[in-house]
């Protein structure tokens, strides 16, 4: 279906086109919603021409565009009508100024105190690796010492 080819007076808005074009067809807003995959009152703002109310009011004209579409408007025309009344600005590229701390500084103090922590697990570990190296060590010449002892006194014995 499309638009009738007549003159468009200076109060005709997106919204009036696409709530006229609903009502035509006999569909409610919350059929249309539905179809579009809106929130239920998104219809009711777009046919107020309340795009400021939107969630994200940037694609207010692609929401108008698929309403339109859908209830077989002239996109052109539609999109015209959009274009006088909402004049796009183009987004500034604004340096914000940050006052936060960068990520890296603020997760640096906790990386310090884990890789401290870690440090001292370790040398730790190592700590306790050598002084059971070194009493296995002792134990182990004990054992040795008391060895060759008792071999020397076996000898000594089987000499007699």
């Amino acid at each position: 279906m499309t638009e009738d080819k007549h003159q468009l007076d200076a109060f005709t808005t997106p919204g009036l086109l696409l709530k006229a074009a609903r009502e035509k067809q006999g569909m409610t807003e919350r059929e249309a919603a539905d179809s579009l995959n809106l929130m239920p009152n998104y219809v009711e703002i777009l046919e107020r021409d309340d795009y400021k109310s939107l969630r994200s009011p940037p694609f207010a004209r692609g929401y108008v565009k698929a309403y339109g579409r859908m209830l077989g408007l002239h996109e052109e025309t539609l999109m015209s009508v959009f274009d006088q009344i909402n004049v796009v600005t183009p987004i500034q590229n604004e340096r914000r100024k940050d006052t936060r701390p960068a990520q890296f500084q603020r997760t640096g103090f906790g990386v310090v105190i884990g890789l401290g922590v870690l440090i001292l697990l370790v040398v730790a570990l190592w700590w306790v690796k050598e002084d059971s190296a070194k009493l296995s060590f002792s134990k182990s010449n004990q054992d040795a010492s008391s060895f060759y002892r008792d071999a020397s006194q076996f000898g000594a014995r089987g000499d007699k």
